[in-house]
């Protein structure tokens, strides 16, 4: 009797590591698909590397809670050590996309800014008084593109090169000034004339 209660019992036990195991398998498939939308609305939300590593701890963390709860089955355990893998290379290549567009986004504001400084020079050399050279600097289109220039640069977290544009602009204006302060001790009747003494 012993014998048959204990062999039911084994079968009993049997069945029901069976059941659960049938059941555990398909909460593991609902939670993979679950995790893989996931990944995938991560991906298209993640605009900067900064959110790339945010949504990559935010997932890493997910599939650790996975981990621990199906610490027990080893086919679970590979393939959630085979999708952390897949996401990390995912978010890895993003964050790296990103990072060289923004580079070349930055690199770019920066040229077009010394581009226009070039010819403000140009321009503020043409004026013959210091109040002229102030009010150009003050009022016109081309520096307050300069400005906003500085001002994109420093939303893309490129602060040097934001804080180096403005720093030309102001160099410009002074040198500006300096070349007609110069150019007035030097010449005498406009520019047909040198000073001596």
């Amino acid at each position: 009797i012993f014998a048959q209660i204990n062999q039911q019992r084994i079968e009993l036990n049997n069945k029901k590591r069976a059941l659960s195991g049938k059941e555990l398998s398909a909460d593991f498939k609902a939670q993979i698909t679950l995790f893989d939308q996931t990944v995938i609305n991560f991906l298209e939300l993640a605009n900067t590397s900064e959110k790339c590593d945010d949504f990559l701890n935010k997932l890493s963390i997910q599939l650790e809670e996975m981990e621990a709860k199906f610490v027990d089955f080893d086919e679970f355990i590979q393939q959630i050590n085979n999708k952390r893998e897949e996401v990390y290379g995912h978010f890895q290549n993003k964050s790296v996309q990103l990072t060289e567009a923004k580079n070349k986004r930055t690199t770019t504001l920066f040229q077009s800014a010394e581009r226009i400084l070039n010819s403000v020079k140009n321009k503020a050399a043409s004026f013959a008084t210091e109040t002229e050279i102030n009010g150009y600097f003050a009022t016109d289109l081309m520096i307050d593109k300069v400005r906003d220039i500085a001002h994109q640069l420093k939303e893309l977290n490129d602060s040097n090169k934001a804080e180096e544009v403005q720093t030309l602009l102001k160099t410009a204006l002074q040198e500006s000034i300096r070349k007609l302060k110069d150019k007035n001790e030097i010449y005498e009747d406009g520019d047909s004339i040198i000073a001596f003494g």
